[in-house]
């Protein structure tokens, strides 16, 4: 396809704007500054929820006990420049920190680590994006789109068109899709219950936990609900939280350690139950930068690890994830032997302690006297982890290991996105990531400490937590274990899906996927995209103009849903390559081959 430039302004479109997607949005205003002072452009944005800049997940008008899972003074959302064109001026826009008007740099490292609301992360995502929107509006360069895109295809002469619920788009030149979470195929287990559930009136179900206020306000929920939690992750502690701030108040006794109490109201009778394959709690990060620093690799330990993992010789012969465990444990080992105190005190030589890191992270079943034991209550674990985040308890080899890797992850993100890899050995490597995930994604400690307070109370019943027998009964869900019952008349799942495509059951993906304009990495990931997040296809002789940001690219990039990977890189690399595209294609060049 040949272009001209006395054609008309070119059209891109960008599908999902949530922090993902307003930042694209601003790097590619940014970088085509850079390259020339015209616009001659029209961007259309499309965004289900009507919430531009926030998307879902940082909705405003959600329940305040929705919490971000990173501490604020790390949360470096930087400022965005002011952006000028000839006849258009795009107005700075203030850093996270400098927004919030807090001084993170005068902040005393022992004071508590703070996890702001997912609403007001929200607030600032949506005001920085209307700074940008408001004046392409003004000029007609911009389109917001508050609708459901259900298609994208592709014409003979490499021309995108979009066709949402209510219109279609026809002649863009090229696509941005950032769409994070979609619908998936629902488990066997969830469709069993759907359908027990479907026709009885005493019954509640609900197959996600998000959001929050479908349940919280529902007829079903009472008092005297006994409330299943499928799922014992982060999303559960926002499930239960909320139930239990509907009906009681959480008290903090020790501002230090954010040890509380939970009183419920005079009338509640209820109680939740959670449950889980394996029935271990998340382990929550430490209390403050003081506590955290001392799981923090130098500069050097981490430049290290990054030249041995990134490799592309080393990654070519990898045949699992050994090369990734060997340049990781002399770190940690390093870490938790210089650490005053630990929980084993038996004296560990660096090699004893680099091989059972290994044993530790390839099977976390692995036991060992350094590693904190799991044949206990699920609650003497929690107040165990919660002894060490707050300094009152020696450090225990498995929860060093979890910070350290959390301290990890940006480089490995980094140099193992884009790898030389065999697609099995980074399906492998992904897997090992996921399974570190209860302790490097940990909630704050505040969180587990609300959950021992609800088991004191017994709103929280532990009776189930591990892998409970069900039967499906009158009256309900009845769980089974160790000589317990007890039967749920609400049901809540609050385990998120993995992004395999293979179990997407969007229709945008579909429609994609039917054409082959996609490809998949592996049967257990996502969709194949090249380093500026172009999607790779069949046809090699032309370049789809079709590109991914997101989780859907788990597979071919490592590390996808966090914030912070949101205002990261890759966006950045799209938002460069998306700029030059502009400007050959408007100057007559061939972009499409």
């Amino acid at each position: 396809m040949k272009t001209t430039s006395n054609h008309k302004n070119r059209k891109i479109a960008i599908i999902g704007i949530g922090p993902r997607g307003g930042y694209a949005l601003e790097n590619f205003f940014e970088s085509l500054a850079k390259k020339t002072n015209e616009l001659q452009i029209h961007v259309y944005l499309f965004e289900q929820t009507g919430n531009f800049g926030n998307g879902q997940v940082y909705k405003t008008d959600q329940i305040e006990s929705n919490w971000i899972n990173i501490p604020e003074r790390i949360l470096l959302l930087k400022k965005r420049e002011a952006i000028k064109f000839s006849e258009i001026e795009i107005p700075s826009f203030p850093s996270y920190h400098e927004w919030t008007e807090k001084d993170f740099e005068e902040r005393s490292k022992e004071a508590v680590d703070n996890y702001p609301p997912r609403a007001k992360i929200g607030k600032y995502l949506n005001e920085r994006l209307a700074s940008i929107i408001t004046p392409l509006h003004e000029h007609k360069i911009a389109t917001l789109v508050k609708d459901t895109v259900k298609k994208v295809s592709l014409t003979e002469n490499y021309k995108v068109s979009i066709a949402t619920k209510t219109e279609d788009y026809h002649n863009l030149d090229e696509i941005l899709l950032t769409i994070g979470h979609q619908p998936t195929e629902v488990s066997e287990q969830l469709l069993e219950w759907k359908e027990f559930a479907s026709n009885k009136e005493n019954l509640a179900l609900f197959t996600s936990p998000y959001p929050i206020s479908d349940f919280l306000n529902h007829e079903k929920l009472t008092t005297k609900s006994i409330v299943g939690i499928r799922g014992f992750g982060l999303a559960m502690i926002d499930v239960a939280r909320a139930i239990a701030m509907r009906f009681g108040k959480f008290h903090i006794e020790d501002t230090k350690t954010r040890k509380c109490t939970f009183k419920p109201n005079e009338n509640y009778k209820g109680k939740m139950i959670p449950f889980s394959l394996d029935g271990l709690p998340a382990v929550p990060k430490p209390l403050n930068a003081s506590i955290d620093d001392l799981f923090k690799p130098t500069e050097t330990q981490l430049s290290d690890y990054e030249s041995l993992i990134g490799n592309p010789e080393t990654q070519k012969k990898a045949s699992g994830v050994d090369f990734l465990l060997k340049a990781f444990a002399p770190i940690a080992a390093k870490m938790y032997l210089q650490l005053e105190t630990t929980y084993h005190t038996e004296k560990l030589s660096l090699k004893e302690t680099e091989n059972i890191i290994i044993k530790w992270l390839k099977d976390p079943e692995y036991k060992h006297d350094a590693i904190l034991s799991t044949d206990q209550s699920v609650k003497s674990i929690m107040q165990d982890f919660v002894a060490m985040a707050t300094g009152k308890k020696p450090i225990s080899l498995d929860f060093c290991v979890g910070q350290v890797w959390r301290h990890c992850q940006p480089s490995m993100y980094a140099k193992l996105s884009f790898n030389e890899c065999d697609e099995d050995v980074f399906a492998e490597i992904i897997a090992l990531d996921e399974s570190t995930k209860r302790y490097s994604y940990g909630p704050p400690v505040e969180s587990i400490q609300q959950m021992i307070a609800l088991i004191e109370a017994n709103v929280l019943d532990m009776n189930f937590v591990s892998d409970p027998d069900f039967e499906l009964i009158d009256k309900g869900w009845k769980l089974s274990n160790n000589n317990n019952t007890e039967t749920a008349t609400v049901m809540l799942n609050s385990v998120l899906d993995a992004p395999k495509i293979k179990i997407v059951k969007s229709s945008i993906i579909e429609s994609l996927l039917s054409s082959d304009l996609i490809q998949i990495v592996h049967d257990d990931l996502g969709i194949m995209t090249d380093e500026n997040a172009y999607v790779i296809s069949d046809d090699k002789k032309h370049n789809i103009p079709i590109a991914l940001l997101g989780r859907l690219a788990k597979g071919t990039i490592i590390g996808v849903d966090a914030i912070l990977e949101c205002y990261g890189s890759r966006p950045k690399n799209w938002a460069k390559k998306a700029s030059n595209r502009h400007i050959l294609s408007v100057s007559g060049s061939d972009i499409s081959s």
